[in-house]
């Protein structure tokens, strides 16, 4: 499963980003093509016990070093999305993090997509510029009751990795780039696996670019007035995520995870305003299957699954929608209310030995952050992490979905 899930993932990334840009079908004057290499060296923030200090070592992990080599497209402005986005370098990296703590984090790595784009115009020999990867973290040593009890952060061997950024780019001569700047870096699985309290990064960050030829000719066309269109889009999701129950016997303590279906039906309203943006709108109906779950146990292992209240799954939520357009990928992010949802009936403490009762309340709002695409026609298909108050990822969200677009 966990091969799977990797695979899945890599593969989607790299089709969508080659197909939106188009540029492995151009056989002549292909685009030029680049290394940048990057170090960081920052702070762990704090976001949970472990990492306070609760761990094999008795110390905070709160400092680490990271190692990035990318693989970039520049682009020039053949196509009309790479002028709207002042020819962005796009492309796949590979990253190494060290957290000086191997014994309980492992070696973690990720392979990654990315794009590199101006974040206002480029300058004759400079740029500001923003950058956002999405990929696969693996080789993190995972929690384990007997061999790695301590480190609740991942409870997985693979993760999502997501960074984001802001850098500044100056050239140097026709070849080099020297890149000065600062990222968030986020690690989840989605709950798909429990523990999953995830780990944050944030640093600075430096790096050199090499172009294999002389930097490229932009090209320069008239960019066409947007014609504003709606689109009205459906679409439906599965997931599936963990909840960890702790469970007792008279010597010791440990965990029971379950694992939950959810399915969830969504419907909008998007209104797209220039070529890069569009905002909306819409409704979620979904059955959540970990909602309300407790199980009761004995001998440490589930004897059977439990619904506090009148078992009622349902929940009805609204969100907003903004979306970064590139061609046919989007950045999506939607943040949502419950609109219904059956009140939590889960006590706060077991109400008998033989209980067992979710560690985490679900929150009262959520929210996602995913990449979509546009495979054939009107048809999408996305990948988002869902979570919620904000703060907390949930899990991940598989989905597919169809629009009709109107002017």
């Amino acid at each position: 499963m966990k091969k799977t899930f990797s695979i899945i993932i890599t593969a989607f990334i790299f089709f969508s980003f080659a197909e939106a840009s188009d540029s492995l079908t151009v056989k002549k004057n292909r685009h030029v093509k680049s290394l940048r290499f990057f170090y960081q060296a920052g702070r762990v923030l704090p976001t949970n016990g472990f990492l306070e200090g609760d761990n094999k070592k008795g110390e905070p992990i709160d400092y680490y070093q990271s190692a990035s080599l990318q693989y970039g497209i520049e682009t020039d402005g053949r196509k009309l999305w790479q002028q709207i986005y002042g020819y962005p370098t796009w492309g796949f990296g590979f990253y190494g993090v060290n957290f000086f703590d191997s014994d309980e984090l492992g070696t973690p790595s990720a392979i990654y997509a990315f794009i590199n784009a101006p974040l206002i115009k480029r300058f004759k020999r400079w740029s500001i510029n923003y950058e956002v990867g999405f990929g696969l973290t693996y080789d993190w040593k995972p929690f384990d009751q007997e061999t790695n009890p301590y480190q609740y952060a991942i409870g997985s061997s693979n993760t999502v990795f997501i960074d984001a950024g802001l850098n500044a780019d100056i050239m140097i001569g026709d070849h080099f780039n020297l890149t000065g700047g600062f990222t968030f870096t986020h690690f989840s699985n989605g709950a798909t696996r429990v523990p999953n309290m995830g780990i944050n990064l944030i640093a600075p960050r430096v790096g050199l670019k090499y172009l294999f030829k002389p930097r490229p000719e932009f090209i320069v066309n008239e960019i066409p007035k947007y014609k504003n269109n709606w689109e009205y889009v459906l679409l439906v999701a599965a997931s599936s995520k963990q909840l960890a129950f702790e469970v007792y016997d008279d010597t010791d303590t440990s965990y029971v995870a379950e694992t939950y279906g959810i399915f969830t039906f969504s419907t909008g309203v998007n209104r797209q305003i220039s070529h890069k943006v569009k905002f909306g709108a819409g409704f979620d109906i979904g059955l959540d299957g970990s909602y309300n779950s407790y199980i009761k146990y004995e001998n440490r292992e589930t004897t059977e699954r439990l619904n506090a209240g009148n078992g009622d799954k349902l929940a009805i939520g609204a969100y907003g929608t903004f979306e970064l357009v590139l061609n046919k990928l989007s950045v999506v992010v939607q943040p949502g209310w419950y609109i219904y949802r059956e009140e939590w009936k889960i006590p706060d403490s077991p109400p008998s030995d033989d209980i067992a009762i979710p560690h985490r309340k679900p929150g009262g709002s959520y929210q996602r952050l995913g990449l979509k695409y546009h495979f054939y026609k009107d048809l999408f298909a996305g990948i988002n992490v869902r979570a919620y108050d904000f703060s907390i990822a949930d899990y991940i969200e598989w989905n597919i979905g169809y629009r009709i677009e109107w002017y």
